[in-house]
């Protein structure tokens, strides 16, 4: 026979168990036990009897008793263990007392009494050990009071199990007995609790195997470390470290950064050698990071970056040396300005391998690769268009034109307090010497007096120096979640914002995928597949992004930035020092392309550095992977998950030549501009503005990017 405390049940859902129960009078289940008795009729009883007969001896029978009848007379409420209809044992609420009883050849007797109390009798119980029956009750069905122990007056080794309620006498208003939880065990929280918590406990198991069984990725550098040994360090990233006098690393304060990295101890992080400016590196420990869900950070890797002597790491040199010549050239003028296309020519003839596309064109030069970079004007539309709101005052966001973005009551400004045009940093050696020994020139930009939208490199530079690598991607959303239907300006035929959507949810949503069978009737999204849940992922997304690039950048790579890269040509160029560094560089500096704009004193710069457009410099971390534009992927990859990239941009804009207001853009392809275009052209603007501040390098973009879109890509599939 099984043991009475075997027959275990939650009730989940609104059907009985017909393996365990048969139930009996007005009862029914959602996800308790729930009688109700008929009102003003005599001898109405409910409940569940168990569809088979265990054995109490040595086992147990308990039940939460959440309700119980109203205390009038006749009511009871019960958990009983029946032989047969003349002998059981049972624990009864009646008339407002707990009582223990039995029933032994049908005559019922009463071993004990105590008032009821609905908290400190929350639980029953009926056991047998060793010949003796018990009648208990419990607070928390952990800690119980014995109402009454008697030698077993009857068999208990056959018994039916039966939890009920009803009336003897007619009752204007029995109420309801509610039952719950049967023999689960001490300590176990309600059914529905701990369904959820075993639930989410298996489908984390289940996550976490699949990425624990998928493959991390082999990690592989240039080898830059060893590739030199005659010259030592000249191909890695040292800044902030200690340097000998040309600004090579020096090779001691190095080995206490890789001592660090290698053995992964936060103390010896603490020992590395820093130079004599004092700066902190930037967070290496981050790349040691574990996520609690979806993949391991070090399961992503970049392919080697371009080795320092290379032809290709030349002509990407080449290239940002010529977007910091053409840091102030108004977009809209790239295809009649003079220096655009002498960079045309340079890139297309002494540059091929730069990784641009080639032939370059004015326009595609400075872009992008990637679908729907190299449509349309430059910069995204998602930088410079506000969204409209036909309900506010013209000027003040009713177009979007106006540049404003609505976030809630409040509004963001796509017009940025840019910085001062022609003011480079880290163009005479002395400077630059000294942010490579971690001299610390924050804080010295110089702003321009107006606020302007993003029209040149030098804008765009700004807006990537001072924004948490989300900015812009938060922004991109609020416009897609916000834009009403209509067209946009001089409030013409808008929709209401934030319902009647210019930019419709893609086929995925589960809620609202317009013309598709999932597009629900009643519902809509809101917490999942709705505003916050696209919010919350962008978060999480880009943190999971940057992680992965720490550890590329920090525990792999660790490739020199191209301002380091440029201290390296100027000491070269000026005999200080030999370096094995390709001669396309050379030729265009010294009687080629450049030549004009590099080296000679009166030249726009007079030395052979990398003009840098941040005072700092590039920050204190390696250059590849690259944050931002890791960042970026990441970000528009859900953005474009979550939305049609097939809707197309209405009433493109560009600046005007000062930057302070929005006109029409007319190009030819004005028309074929869509969400997943612009949203690539927007991760591509982040991050190739990093490359115009002299701080990343294009295949830092180009491989950046793709890492960026894999992490919410293989996140999802988990």
């Amino acid at each position: 026979m099984v043991k009475a405390h075997l027959l275990v049940d939650s009730f989940t859902g609104t059907v009985v168990d017909a393996t365990k129960w048969v139930a009996f009078g007005p009862v029914q289940q959602a996800g308790s036990v729930i009688v109700t008795p008929a009102a003003s009729t005599a001898f109405s009883y409910g409940g569940y009897v168990s569809a088979r007969r265990y054995d109490l001896t040595g086992s147990e029978v308990r039940v939460e008793l959440q309700q119980v009848l109203n205390p009038a007379a006749g009511a009871r409420t019960y958990l009983a263990v029946k032989l047969n209809n003349q002998n059981g044992l049972s624990l009864v609420v009646e008339n407002g007392a707990l009582l223990a009883v039995q029933l032994v050849a049908n005559v019922t007797t009463v071993l004990a009494s105590v008032t009821y109390c609905p908290t400190l009798h929350r639980w029953l119980r009926l056991r047998e050990s060793t010949g003796v029956a018990y009648w208990e009750a419990s607070p928390d069905g952990k800690t119980w009071t014995v109402l009454a122990a008697r030698p077993s007056p009857l068999r208990l080794d056959d018994v039916l199990i039966e939890i009920g309620a009803g009336t003897d006498v007619a009752a204007a208003s029995p109420g309801q007995a509610v039952f719950d939880r049967v023999n689960l065990p001490a300590g176990i929280p309600a059914r529905r609790i701990e369904e959820r918590r075993l639930g989410a406990l298996g489908i984390r198991e289940q996550v976490a195997a699949l990425d624990a069984d998928r493959p991390h990725a082999l990690h592989a550098s240039n080898d830059d470390e060893v590739n030199y040994p005659a010259i030592g360090l000249i191909g890695s990233y040292s800044k902030g470290l200690r340097h000998d006098a040309l600004g090579d690393p020096e090779p001691h304060a190095y080995a206490s950064l890789l001592r660090a990295l290698e053995s992964g101890d936060p103390g010896d992080f603490e020992e590395i050698i820093l130079g004599p400016g004092g700066k902190k590196l930037t967070n290496p420990q981050a790349g040691l990071a574990f996520h609690l869900e979806a993949p391991d950070p070090q399961e992503f890797t970049v392919p080697p970056a371009p080795r320092f002597d290379s032809r290709v790491e030349a002509h990407e040199m080449g290239e940002l040396y010529w977007m910091a010549v053409a840091r102030d050239v108004h977009f809209a003028s790239y295809g009649t300005d003079p220096v655009i296309a002498q960079a045309v020519a340079s890139l297309n003839n002494e540059f091929p391998a730069f990784g641009g596309t080639v032939p370059v064109t004015t326009q595609n030069v400075f872009r992008g690769i990637y679908p729907g970079e190299q449509v349309g004007p430059y910069v995204s539309q998602f930088l410079w268009k506000g969204n409209a709101d036909p309900r506010k005052p013209d000027g003040q966001g009713r177009d979007a034109d106006e540049g404003y973005i609505t976030y809630g009551s409040q509004v963001i400004d796509q017009r940025q307090l840019t910085v001062q045009p022609g003011v480079d940093y880290l163009t005479s050696f002395a400077p630059w010497l000294n942010a490579q020994n971690g001299a610390d020139f924050r804080g010295q930009d110089q702003f321009d007096t107006q606020r302007r939208f993003i029209r040149n490199l030098r804008d765009g530079t700004s807006y990537v120096h001072f924004d948490q690598v989300i900015n812009a991607f938060y922004n991109a959303a609020t416009i897609l979640l916000a834009e009403p239907t209509g067209n946009q300006l001089n409030g013409v035929g808008a929709g209401r914002p934030m319902v009647d959507m210019e930019f419709p949810f893609g086929n995925g949503n589960p809620y609202d995928s317009p013309g598709t069978v999932r597009d629900s009737r009643t519902q809509a999204g809101f917490v999942t597949f709705g505003p916050v849940h696209l919010l919350e992922l962008l978060n999480e997304g880009v943190a999971r992004a940057l992680r992965a690039t720490w550890f590329q950048k920090w525990f792999v790579h660790r490739r020199l930035r191209p301002e380091e890269f440029g201290g390296r040509i100027d000491n070269w160029l000026n005999a200080r020092r030999d370096y094995p560094i390709h001669v396309s560089i050379r030729n265009s500096l010294q009687g080629g392309g450049l030549a004009p704009y590099y080296g000679q004193a009166g030249e726009r710069f007079p030395s052979y550095l990398l003009p840098q457009a941040f005072p700092e410099g590039a920050p204190t971390h390696p250059a590849y992977a690259a944050g931002h534009a890791t960042g970026a992927g990441a970000a528009v990859t859900l953005l474009k998950a979550f939305f049609d990239g097939n809707t197309p941009i209405e009433n493109p804009l560009i600046p005007n030549a000062a930057g302070t207001a929005l006109v029409p853009y007319t190009g030819a392809d004005a028309g074929q501009m869509t969400v997943t275009g612009e949203l690539n052209k927007l991760a591509g603007n982040i991050a190739l503005f990093r490359n115009a501040a002299g701080v990343h390098w294009r295949s830092d973009y180009t491989y950046s990017l793709l890492l960026g879109e894999a992490v919410p890509s293989r996140c999802c599939r988990s």
